[in-house]
C-alpha cells in the first residue's frame, strides 16, 4: 500500500536547443562490458545507475522494469552515459533531465521496514511539453511468463520474488541483503508482511528462492506465480437455449459479490446490478474487459445469465467487478492477493475466483485465510481438465471448490475432480459476449464458480450476519441428499434449482 508524498517539477534549461534531445551527461568516466550496458536500482530514494551510450528509451524501459510508471515525450531522443552510485535518487536524477522538463512523483510503502519511499512515476518532456508525455513500458500491467523447470508447468514472473522477513529481523541487514541480490523494493502487502522485490533481467528466479530459503532472516519467499484465465471451452452442441429471466434490483443492503477476473464490459441490462469496480494492475485505469471472461462471470454471478439447466429469479446480487487479469488473460500472484484484500475491504460477502493452477501458493493461501477472517467467503473452479490433481486457488483450506456438470446434472466430461471438490453446479451457459471469440454458448468449471457464488450472494443477502463456515455449512446442508454420498466429482452434490431453494429457504 502507498501513499502519495511528493512531487518534484524541474523545468528545461538553455542547454537544449533541438526537438531531438542529445544527453551527455558523465558523472564519472567509467566504461561497462556490453552486457550491462544499462543497470537501474533505486533502494528507497537511493539511485544505481550505470547507463554506457544508451537511448533515452533504453534508460526509460529500465526504470519501468523496476516497477516506476514513466512517461516520456515521443519527440524527445538520444543518448545517455551515466554512473551514479548510491546518490539521493531525486538530486541526481534533476541533474540528469537538468536539459528537459521533468515531473517525479514520489509515494510512500508501508510494510516491515517501516515507511519505504518508492519512486512512482516519472515523466519526460519538452519545455513546456508536459501534457505530450505518454505513457511507456508499463510492467504493471505486462507480464513476462517464465516456466519452472521441473516440469510442472509453473508459471511465474520474470525476475520477481515475493518475499517475507521474520518478525524483528534487522532492517539494516535487510536492507543490505537485497543491496547484495540487486533487487528493488516495488511494492508491499503490509495485511501480510511482505514485498515484491524486481530484480535484474535474466535473474534465476528458482535457484534464488532456494538460496534464500535457507537464509536466516527470510521467513517465506516463493516467485511471484502467474495465473491464466481458462482457456474457452465453446458449448453450442450441449448448451439448450436460454432460460427466461426474472431478475429484480439487488435486495436492499445486499453485500457484494466480488468476481476477481480479466474486468467488466458494461452491458445495459447490468445497470444496477454492478456495485463498483477495481483495476489491481493499473488503479487509476478502467476496468475495461476485451478478453470478455470477466463480464461472462459477472453475467452469471449478478443472476443476469442462467447457466443450462437452471433459471434466475427474485432478487440480483450486486457484483464488484475487479480487473486482475491483463487483457492476455495474465496475472501475478502479488496482484491477487492485492485484489483479495481489496474485496474483504469493500465488504464483499463473497468472492469468485474462476480460474485455478497447479501453483500451491502459500502467501496467496495466507490472503484468503486472512480475508476469511474478515468475512469473505471465497469459491474457486476445479478446472477444466479431469487431471485428478489439486488446482489452487479451489484447493485450499475452507475454499469452496467448484466441479461442473451439464444441464441434466450429469457430471461435465472435461471437469476436474479429487478430493477436493466441494460441490458440483451447471457449467454451460449462453452469453451476449464472448470469451476470446463470438458471443454464443460455452462450458467450463468458470461458469459453475460463478454459479455458486451468485447463490451465495443470495444466501449472504437473506443471512447478513453469517460467517464463510456458517455458508459452507449451509451450502453443504442444501445440496447433500440421502441417496448420494459423497464422490470425487460432485463433492457434497449438485447446486441445481431444487437444492437452491432448499439454501435460500
Amino acid at each position: 500500500m502507498c501513499n502519495p508524498t511528493s512531487i518534484a517539477e524541474g523545468r528545461a534549461t538553455a542547454r537544449l536547443t533541438t526537438v531531438a534531445a542529445v544527453f551527455c551527461i558523465l558523472f564519472f568516466a567509467f566504461s561497462l562490458p556490453a552486457a550491462h550496458a544499462l543497470n537501474v536500482r533505486l533502494e528507497g530514494d537511493r539511485l544505481w545507475l550505470h547507463a554506457e551510450d544508451v537511448s533515452l528509451h533504453e534508460l526509460m524501459r529500465g526504470f519501468a522494469h523496476i516497477g516506476v510508471r514513466v512517461k516520456l515525450d515521443p519527440e524527445l531522443d538520444g543518448r545517455v552515459h551515466a554512473h551514479i552510485e548510491d546518490e539521493d535518487a531525486e538530486r541526481a536524477l534533476s541533474d540528469l533531465f537538468e536539459a528537459v522538463g521533468y515531473v517525479f512523483i514520489w509515494e510512500v510503502m508501508d510494510g516491515p521496514l517501516g515507511p519505504w519511499p518508492k519512486l512512482a512515476e516519472m515523466q519526460v518532456f519538452r519545455t513546456g511539453n508536459r501534457r505530450d508525455a505518454r505513457p511507456l513500458f508499463d510492467e504493471t500491467d505486462t507480464f513476462r511468463v517464465m516456466r519452472m523447470p521441473d516440469g510442472s508447468g509453473i508459471e511465474y514472473i520474470a525476475d520477481e520474488i515475493i518475499i517475507g522477513f521474520g518478525p524483528g529481523s534487522d532492517q539494516d541487514a535487510i536492507r543490505v541483503l537485497i543491496r547484495q541480490l540487486g533487487g528493488t523494493v516495488v511494492e508491499s502487502l503490509p495485511e501480510l508482511g511482505i514485498y515484491r522485490i524486481r530484480l535484474p533481467p535474466g535473474t534465476n528466479i528458482p535457484a534464488l528462492v532456494d538460496q534464500l530459503t535457507r537464509n536466516p532472516l527470510v521467513a517465506a519467499v516463493e516467485p511471484n506465480y502467474a495465473y491464466r484465465t481458462p482457456a474457452p471451452v465453446r458449448a453450442d452442441e450441449m448448451s439448450p437455449a436460454a432460460a427466461p429471466i426474472s431478475v429484480r434490483a439487488p435486495r436492499d443492503g445486499a453485500p457484494p459479490v466480488a468476481v476477481l477476473d480479466s474486468g467488466l464490459t458494461m452491458l445495459p441490462d447490468m445497470e444496477g446490478l454492478v456495485a463498483g469496480g477495481f483495476n489491481a494492475l493499473q488503479p487509476d485505469q478502467p476496468i475495461t474487459d476485451t478478453a470478455g471472461h470477466g463480464t461472462q462471470m459477472a453475467l452469471i454471478a449478478s443472476g443476469l445469465i442462467p447457466p443450462g439447466g437452471t433459471q434466475t429469479e427474485g432478487n440480483g446480487v450486486p457484483v464488484l467487478a475487479i480487473r486482475a487479469f491483463n487483457d492476455d488473460g495474465i496475472t501475478s500472484n502479488f496482484a491477487q492477493m492485492r485484489s483479495v484484500f481489496y474485496a474483504a475491504q469493500q465488504g464483499a460477502k463473497v468472492l469468485n475466483m474462476s480460474w485455478g493452477s497447479p501453483a500451491n501458493s502459500a502467501f496467496l493461501q495466507h490472503a484468503i485465510t486472512e480475508a476469511e477472517r474478515e468475512g469473505l467467503t471465497v469459491v474457486a473452479s476445479a478446472g477444466n481438465e479431469p487431471l485428478n490433481q489439486p488446482m489452487y486457488p479451489a484447493a485450499y483450506a475452507d475454499v469452496i471448490a467448484v466441479g461442473a456438470a451439464l444441464p441434466d446434472g450429469s457430471p461435465w466430461p472435461q471437469s476436474n475432480y479429487g478430493d477436493f471438490i466441494f460441490v458440483s453446479a451447471p457449467g454451460t451457459a449462453r452469453f451476449p459476449v464472448g470469451h476470446q471469440g463470438e458471443p454464443g454458448a460455452y462450458a467450463g468449471t468458470s461458469i459453475a464458480s460463478a454459479y455458486v457464488s451468485y447463490a451465495l450472494g443470495l444466501y449472504a443477502a437473506q443471512n447478513p450476519n453469517a460467517t464463510p463456515a456458517q455458508i459452507r455449512e449451509a451450502l453443504r446442508k442444501a445440496i447433500q441428499t440421502e441417496d448420494r454420498a459423497w464422490d470425487r466429482q460432485r463433492g457434497h452434490g449438485l447446486l441445481d434449482r431444487r437444492a437452491l431453494e432448499r439454501l435460500l429457504q
